[in-house]
């Protein structure tokens, strides 16, 4: 088995899962990291929860707003980022517990 390294989280990373191929080299940063994407607005908002596998590049993207029917048979947009982080959050977890890729190493100069 070899030494766990310690990589500091990127920046808005708010969870992240250690992948297959993370867990058997011992190294934390091939993972599968969540963030928010954000509005351009001055503040910006999140509008969706953003997974993505740092070993082979596969993302999933999960919008915070839902259309729900109201009442009397009218659509509504509601505003429902804990579905989004729940979902975002199940996929990484099946992501990371069958992905081995590795990112393509720089090229020697």
């Amino acid at each position: 088995m070899t030494a766990q390294t310690t990589t500091a989280w990127p920046t808005n990373v708010f969870a992240r899962y250690l992948t297959v191929a993370g867990s058997s080299l011992g190294r934390d940063d091939l993972a599968v990291d969540l963030t928010h994407r954000l509005t351009i607005h001055n503040p910006p908002e999140p509008f969706a929860t953003l997974a993505t596998c740092t070993g082979c590049q596969a993302t999933e993207e999960v919008g915070h707003w839902r259309s729900r029917f109201a009442f009397p048979g009218a659509m509504e947009e509601v505003h429902d980022p804990e579905t989004a982080d729940k979902r975002a959050r199940e996929w990484a977890q099946e992501h990371a517990e069958t992905c081995r890729a590795m990112p393509r190493p720089e090229a020697a100069r």
